[in-house]
């Protein structure tokens, strides 16, 4: 079990989302979909959905029971246990987001090859899309990984080094100034 941000969160504790959407409004449809990717939920088949129990996560799925209610579809929320630890194990995969970050990592790394070449100003404007990128993904980590620190680490150095580019006279921010 872990807590992040006050939400607890377990291995072996579930929740189940079980819809049924109606099918002649395909725009709904697309909102409700685009919404349960937004809270991260894992498709299990079409129309199961599965997320870590949470109580951010049940509040998230509960809103939107009511909505899709409003839309003439049915929508059942469910707490599962895994019945094992392998089941468990296979729940928590579908959640990882190691290649994302082995992504971010790697984009990361490739706009480092145009410091000294490309405009600073530049590379600072795609390090903060890059910082959105790895929020919103970090967002929808439930759980955590190695991946995690080094695509904010490489983040991090980046920013750090474009800084120092677009202020060379400026002090380093990690650097402790002495007053006498």
């Amino acid at each position: 079990m872990k807590i992040e941000n006050g939400n607890q969160t377990s291995d072996s504790n579930w929740l189940a989302y079980v819809t049924s959407l109606p099918i002649d409004d395909p725009g709904a449809r697309m909102r409700v979909l685009r919404t349960l990717e937004s809270l991260g939920c894992a498709m299990l088949r079409e129309g199961v959905y599965l997320l870590p129990d949470s109580n951010d996560n049940r509040q998230g799925l509960t809103h939107l029971t009511d909505h899709i209610y409003r839309l003439h579809g049915s929508a059942y929320l469910l707490r599962v246990t895994a019945v094992d630890a392998a089941q468990a194990r296979s729940f928590r995969g579908l959640f990882s987001r190691s290649r994302q970050y082995e992504d971010l990592t790697k984009t990361i790394e490739a706009l480092q090859m145009g410091f000294g070449v490309s405009e600073p100003a530049s590379i600072a404007r795609v390090l903060t899309k890059l910082r959105r990128d790895f929020e919103a993904i970090s967002a929808l980590d439930f759980f955590p990984s190695p991946g995690r620190e080094r695509a904010e680490k490489a983040l991090k150095d980046a920013e750090g080094r474009v800084r120092s580019l677009v202020f060379p006279d400026s002090p380093d921010p990690g650097s402790v100034v002495q007053s006498g």
